[in-house]
Order: C-alpha cells, then sequence, then structure tokens
C-alpha cells in the first residue's frame, strides 16, 4: 500500500538543494524522512495529509508525496506535482494511471525509482502539449543527469535467461518484484506515449545501473511512442528481452549509450533520433547490442529490427572510443534506413560469435545485416572510409577483436544499398536549434518498411526524418532540446 504526504510547493523548495544519491544502494523504498499520517486517500487507500490548495489561478500548486507500494488501482491527477520518494512499487494486479499534463519528481537523497512490476500496468497517455514529465527537484540550472532513478517497465514475454526468468539492473535482487520475463509475447504493461524523461539514472555498482526508460520482458501488447530521455547518467532506452514495439523515440545527452539491446529483444522500432553530449568523455555508443552478458546462442537471440533512425555522435573526438553502432556478444538483428554521423567509428561488429551471423547464419535463426544506411564524419584516427578501425594492430580499438572480420567490405556490399556520404543534415550537432532532417529527402536506395501493421510503410527514406520540414521530434512541448 502506498505511502503518501501532501505539501505546498513552498515545501517542495526545501527538496531543491538536495544533495547528490547516496552509494548505499538502499532502493527499499521507504523515503528517508519517514511518512506521515492523515486522512484517508479515495485513490490508493494509503494515509494523507494536505496544506496549502492547487489553484487554477497562479495559488500554491499541491505536492503530493509517493512513496512505498501501489497495491490497487491509482491515478496521479495533473493538478498536483507528484514527488517519487525511494522505490515506488506498483504491484501486480495495480494499474497506475497518470493523467497527461502531469509532472512527477524524483527524489534525489532516496533514489527514486517508479518501478511497474510484472503483472501490473501504467496508464501514461500524454499529448505533445500536455506531455508526462519526469524531472529532478532541482532548481533549473542546475539539474544534473543522475539526479534521481528512472522508469523501470516489466513484463511476461520472453527473455533469454536460463529457466525464462531474470532480474532487472538497477535495483538490489534482494527487493521483491524485480523478477521479470515468461511466455506471453502478447502481454501488455499499458500504454506510455507523450511522455519526457530527464536527469535521471543512477549507478548502484558496476555494471548496475538505473536508465532514463529500462524494458524488462515487455510484451508487444504494451503501446510505446514519442518518448523523450535526456540528460541520463546512462542509456537512454535498454530493452532486456521481450518484443515490445516502439516509434518517435528521442535520446539527447546520455552518459552511456542511446539504445542498448539485451537478452533476447525482438521487437520492432522505428523513427528514433540520438544526439550525444560532445562534453562527456565517455564510451557512449548509439545502438549497443549484445546477445547476453556472456554472448551465448541462448534463444530468443537479441534479433531487433529497426528502420529509419539518426544517430548523431559527439562531433569531435573524445578520451574514450564511442561507436555508432556496437554489435557484439553473438547478436543478431536488422537494420534499415539508418543514418549515422559524428561518432569515432560508424560501425564495430566486436566478435567472431557475432560476424558469424553475419558470414555462417544458421537456418532458422536471426541473421544480422545493416542495409539502407549511411555513415559519415568518423573522426576516429585510422578509421577507414567513415566506416570502421581497421582492426590490424595489436591494441584497441585497432586489435583484431572479430577473426578477421571486414566490417568495411560487409557495410559496401553491392545490393546492401549502403553510402558512405554527407547526409546533408541541417544542424545535427547544435542541442538547441537543432535540425535533425535532411535538405533533401534521402530515398536514393531507401529500403520499405515492412507493411505489418506496425511499421510505417511509406518512411522509404534513410534517417528518422524525411526531410527539414519533418518536425516529429520538435512539434509540441513533449521533448526538450538543450544542453542543459
Amino acid at each position: 500500500m502506498s505511502l503518501l504526504r501532501i505539501s505546498s510547493a513552498l515545501v517542495l523548495s526545501s527538496v531543491l538543494g538536495l544533495a547528490a544519491c547516496s552509494d548505499d544502494g538502499n532502493l527499499s523504498g521507504s523515503s528517508s524522512g519517514g511518512s506521515s499520517s492523515g486522512g484517508a486517500s479515495s485513490s490508493s487507500g494509503g494515509a494523507s495529509s494536505s496544506s496549502g490548495g492547487a489553484s487554477s489561478s497562479g495559488g500554491a500548486v499541491v505536492t503530493e508525496e509517493v512513496s512505498g507500494d501501489i497495491t490497487t488501482d491509482r491515478t496521479l491527477t495533473a493538478d498536483k506535482r507528484w514527488l517519487l520518494k525511494g522505490l515506488v512499487s506498483v504491484k501486480p494486479g495495480a494499474t497506475l494511471t497518470i493523467e497527461k499534463g502531469t509532472t512527477l519528481i524524483g527524489d534525489t537523497t532516496t533514489k527514486a525509482i517508479l518501478l511497474v512490476e510484472a503483472g501490473a500496468k501504467i496508464m501514461a497517455q500524454g499529448t505533445a502539449d500536455e506531455p508526462i514529465v519526469f524531472t529532478s527537484p532541482a532548481a533549473p540550472g542546475v539539474r544534473r543527469a543522475g539526479d534521481w532513478g528512472g522508469l523501470v517497465i516489466l513484463g511476461n514475454a520472453p527473455v533469454n535467461f536460463t529457466g525464462g526468468k531474470g532480474n532487472i539492473e538497477g535495483i538490489l535482487k534482494t527487493v521483491k518484484g524485480t523478477e521479470y520475463g515468461g511466455t506471453n509475447a502478447d502481454d501488455s504493461s499499458g500504454v506510455l506515449s507523450y511522455i519526457r524523461i530527464e536527469y535521471s539514472g543512477i549507478l548502484l555498482s558496476p555494471d548496475n545501473e538505473v536508465n532514463g526508460l529500462t524494458f524488462g520482458g515487455v510484451g508487444r501488447g504494451t503501446k510505446v511512442d514519442h518518448i523523450q530521455v535526456r540528460h541520463t547518467l546512462d542509456d537512454c532506452f535498454e530493452f532486456f528481452g521481450g518484443n515490445v514495439d516502439a516509434k518517435y523515440l528521442a535520446c539527447q545527452y546520455n552518459e552511456d549509450d542511446g539504445f542498448d539491446f539485451d537478452n533476447g529483444f525482438q521487437g520492432r522500432l522505428q523513427f528514433l533520433v540520438l544526439q550525444q553530449d560532445p562534453m562527456h568523455a565517455g564510451e557512449d555508443n548509439g545502438f549497443e547490442s549484445d546477445n547476453d552478458a556472456q554472448g551465448s546462442a541462448n534463444q530468443p537471440m537479441t534479433a531487433p529490427q529497426v528502420y529509419n533512425a539518426t544517430l548523431i555522435g559527439k562531433g569531435t573526438p573524445v578520451d574514450n572510443v564511442q561507436y555508432g553502432m556496437l554489435l557484439r556478444k553473438n547478436t543478431r538483428g536488422s537494420y534499415a534506413n539508418i543514418v549515422v554521423t559524428g561518432f569515432d567509428a560508424a560501425l564495430d561488429v566486436r566478435d567472431a560469435a557475432t560476424a558469424a551471423g553475419v558470414t555462417a547464419p544458421e537456418v532458422g535463426m536471426p541473421a544480422l545485416s545493416v542495409k539502407s544506411t549511411i555513415f559519415w564524419s568518423s573522426h576516429g584516427q585510422g578509421v577507414l572510409e567513415n566506416i570502421a578501425f581497421p582492426e590490424t594492430g595489436g591494441a584497441s580499438p585497432d586489435k583484431d577483436n572479430d577473426n578477421g572480420f571486414d566490417e568495411v567490405g560487409w557495410f559496401k556490399t553491392p545490393g546492401f544499398n549502403n553510402f558512405v556520404k554527407d547526409p546533408g543534415l541541417k544542424a545535427p550537432f547544435d542541442a538547441k536549434a537543432i535540425g535533425f532532417g535532411p535538405n533533401t529527402s534521402l530515398t536514393e536506395g531507401a529500403s520499405t518498411p515492412p507493411a505489418d501493421g506496425f511499421f510505417d510503410a511509406s518512411a522509404t527514406y534513410i534517417g528518422a526524418f524525411k526531410d527539414a520540414n519533418d518536425n516529429w521530434a520538435t512539434a509540441g512541448k513533449w521533448a526538450v532540446w538543450d544542453a542543459e
């Protein structure tokens, strides 16, 4: 049952100066200051008390605290601001509804995370002009990546862990409700539409982080579209298994990967855009895909189907190598109509097992393909033809790590319709006055997406944007583009 505390926006101001998150790994869901009790809350049965009042004419905005478990159906309304404290878990059988235009604030000290467990649902349907926003408690101008945790959605769709179940990263395994995976490919975790997630991400320990938006075993019955993750300490989007489909995903200034696929993810994705932070010297890749952490052949194999993406790197050399597409650990997948520009290298097939998905694909198993794709403006020292490092040296990134697989030759295979040329994007590296679309539509060699009921088959052009007038990532208020 959730614990609630209502306070006015004046009380919230005391939260704005919170220190950076602690490193004790305590994500039990309890808030550091305890909870107060009061009148009964009709929405969730939890205790609540209030002071001040919401006003549509400029008065104080009521802030209500949410912590602990949500065990019954609950609605978060747009007339209040909602302060998430600790691990807030929507339990199986419960549905959390978030009204359009609602703002949720993630507490820093308690490393707030909203977890929707397998068997629970979230119904978060915003609009272009009234998005649902998850944000930092800090004041504008001092908000930073890592101010709070993130949003985690779990489901019962297939994953490739032994035994068919896994525990989601970023939350202690001792916390109940972190298990995901199953056999229901059509599983629904609800609706996520027109949502912005910003200043998120927590590092608990090496390889145990909270992303901006994490999916674990989420099924194709879940609706996902128009989601922006910006200024996050880890990946913008990570998909652990499952087969959820998603369109119109935007990532700005991630401090790890833009889009990360693992553990048997086989969803369909279309219209993705990434803009990297030129000031962050991390190994931040555009696409990163593994079958699993061990590079096993466990099934289902990671094999996303991706059409129409624009991946913008940092546009400048940094201390650590970053790739537009890092495909490794026995991954598979099909990628088409992709623009990659501004990375150290556009492509790396990292190991022999992954290369075998090209050179010796197994009958009945997913293959690995990159077609109708443009690579440009790679600035890594020694990169061949804006595509890849030659991998003829003795140290990374020029060390042979794929048993001699020739990325350049593969990318240039006749009939793949891949190009090394300037895509003519209007202003891809500008963090604020962005211009992701090309001046002229990139139709030469483009693939036609499948007319399967999900993909937009009319998007027969390379990149996430038809031309410079295509404004799906900038129209309305749901996405914000800024260096801060």
